[in-house]
C-alpha cells in the first residue's frame, strides 16, 4: 500500500462517505472562510473609524452578549424543530446582517453604534446556528464516526484560520473592508443553499408531554420545562457534568491568558515584536491542527486516562510559558498545548454527542458552548487585569488550576465513567439509550 493510500485509509475521513455530512463540511468550509474576511474587516473598519482598541473592545462585547445568553435557549429550539430548518434561516439572517455592514462600509456611513447593533444580531443569529449544526451533525453520521466529523469540521476551521486573514487582508487593501464584508454575506448565502440540498435525517420527535393531572391528559411541555429538562439532564449524568466543568476551567483558565499573553509576551518579556506574536500564535494553531487530526483517527472507547492526560499537559505547558525566559521555548510549549487542547475538544464533544439522547442533544451541547461562550470574557478581562500585576504568576496560576481541576477528574473516576459507551440514567433515573457503536 502506497503512502497516499494509507493516509485515505485513516479514520479521519470516515465521515465523508456520508452524503449529507460531505454537504455539511462543504457549507462549513464556505461559512468559516466568509467569516475570516468578516473577522479581518471589522476590526480594521472600527480602528480606522476611531483609532481606539475600547471601541473595537465594544462591538466584539455586542457580538457576544447575545450569543452567550441566547445560546441554551436556542439549543431547546434546536431539539423541538429542524436543525436543518433552523440552520438555513441563522445562515440566510447572517447574510443580510454582514450584507447590510458591507452597504455602511462601502457607503462611507459606518459608525461604533451602527456596528454594535449589528454585531448583536449577529451575535444572536450565531446563537442560533451553533447548537443547531451540533444537533444535526450526530443525526447524520453514526457514533463511532463523530470524532471524524467533527475533526474534519474543525481542521478546516482551523486551516482557513491560517490561510484566510493574509488573503482578506489583501482584498481590503485592493478593494476595501466594503468588498470583504460582502464576500463573507455571500458565503453565507451559499452555505445556506448546500445545506439545502440535504436529506433530511433529522425529524423531530414529538414535542415532550406532561400529564396534567385536572384534565388526565398529556399537555405539550413549555419551552421553561424542556430547558429545565435539558439541565437536569446534564447535571444527573456525572460523566457530562465532570466534562462540562473540565470545559468551564479550561475555557477560563487558557484563553484569556492564552490571547492576552501571547501578544504581552512578544511585546514585554521578548521584545519579539509582531513577527514573536505571529510565531507564538503559529505554534499554537499548528499545534490544534494535531491535536485535531489525532483525535480524528481515535475511537471513542477507552478515551479517559488519555483526555485526562492531554488536560494536565495543558495545564503544564502554561505554567511553561510563564516562567521560560527564551521565546523559541515558548513557542513549542504553545504548540503542545495546542495538540492537548485541540485533542480534548474533539474527543469530549464527540463522546457526548454519542452519549446523550438524541432528543437532547441540542440543549446539552448548547450547554456546553455556554462554557465557553459565557466564560471567555471574563477570562479576557481577568487576564487584561493581571498580566499587569505578576504576568508569571497569572500563567503558573492557570496552569495549576488546569491541572487541579484534572486531578479532580481522575479523583472522581471520569476515565472509567469516559471508557463506557453507555449512559448510566437519565435524569428520571431510567436507563438511557445505547450509543451506536
Amino acid at each position: 500500500m502506497t503512502a497516499a493510500a494509507r493516509v485515505r485509509a485513516l479514520p479521519m475521513w470516515q465521515a465523508f462517505s456520508v452524503t449529507n455530512f460531505r454537504l455539511l463540511w462543504a457549507s462549513e468550509t464556505v461559512s468559516v472562510l466568509g467569516d475570516q474576511f468578516h473577522y479581518v474587516a471589522l476590526s480594521w473598519l472600527v480602528i480606522r473609524l476611531t483609532g481606539s482598541g475600547l471601541a473595537l473592545g465594544t462591538v466584539l462585547i455586542a457580538v457576544g452578549v447575545p450569543r452567550a445568553i441566547l445560546i441554551v435557549p436556542f439549543g431547546v429550539l434546536a431539539d423541538r424543530l429542524p436543525a436543518r430548518t433552523i440552520m438555513v434561516a441563522a445562515h440566510v439572517a447572517r447574510g443580510v446582517i454582514v450584507g447590510a455592514i458591507a452597504a455602511l462600509a462601502i457607503t462611507g456611513t459606518a459608525s461604533i453604534p451602527a456596528l454594535a447593533i449589528l454585531g448583536a444580531l449577529f451575535g444572536a443569529a450565531d446563537a442560533a446556528y451553533l447548537p443547531a449544526q451540533q444537533a444535526f451533525l450526530p443525526r447524520t453520521v453514526a457514533a463511532d464516526r463523530l470524532p471524524s466529523a467533527n475533526a474534519l469540521l474543525q481542521g478546516t476551521l482551523q486551516m482557513a484560520s491560517i490561510a484566510g486573514p493574509p488573503v482578506a487582508g489583501l482584498v481590503i487593501v485592493l478593494a476595501g473592508t466594503g468588498a470583504a464584508f460582502t464576500v463573507d454575506a455571500v458565503s453565507f448565502f451559499v452555505a445556506a443553499i448546500v445545506i439545502l440540498l440535504m436529506a433530511r435525517p433529522d425529524v423531530p420527535g414529538a414535542v415532550p408531554t406532561v400529564v396534567d393531572a385536572a384534565a388526565d391528559e398529556p399537555q405539550a411541555a413549555s419551552f421553561g420545562e424542556e430547558l429545565r429538562a435539558g439541565i437536569r439532564y446534564v447535571t444527573a449524568d456525572p460523566a457530562i457534568r465532570t466534562l462540562m466543568l473540565i470545559a468551564l476551567v479550561l475555557n477560563f483558565a487558557l484563553n484569556g491568558p492564552a490571547a492576552v499573553g501571547m501578544a504581552w509576551l512578544a511585546d514585554r518579556r521578548f521584545d519579539a515584536g509582531p513577527s514573536g506574536l505571529g510565531l507564538m500564535a503559529a505554534g499554537w494553531a499548528a499545534g490544534a491542527l494535531v491535536g485535531t487530526l489525532v483525535a480524528g483517527n481515535a475511537r471513542l472507547d477507552h478515551q479517559g486516562r488519555a483526555l485526562l492526560g492531554a488536560v494536565v499537559a495543558a495545564g503544564a505547558m502554561m505554567v511553561a510559558v510563564g516562567i521560560l525566559v527564551g521565546l523559541p521555548g515558548v513557542v513549542a510549549a504553545l504548540a503542545v498545548m495546542g495538540v492537548a487542547i485541540g485533542y480534548v475538544n474533539i474527543v469530549a464533544i464527540s463522546w457526548i454527542q454519542a452519549r446523550v439522547d438524541p432528543a437532547m442533544v441540542g440543549r446539552v451541547m448548547s450547554l456546553v458552548m455556554l462554557m465557553s461562550f459565557g466564560i471567555t470574557p471574563m477570562s479576557l478581562a481577568l487576564a487584561g487585569a493581571l498580566i499587569d500585576v505578576n504576568a508569571t504568576a497569572m500563567f503558573v496560576g492557570a496552569g495549576v488550576l488546569t491541572m487541579l481541576t484534572a486531578l479532580f477528574a481522575g479523583l472522581v473516576g471520569l476515565p472509567a465513567m469516559l471508557d463506557v459507551a453507555t449512559p448510566a440514567g437519565t435524569a428520571d433515573g431510567q436507563p438511557g439509550p445505547a450509543a451506536t457503536q
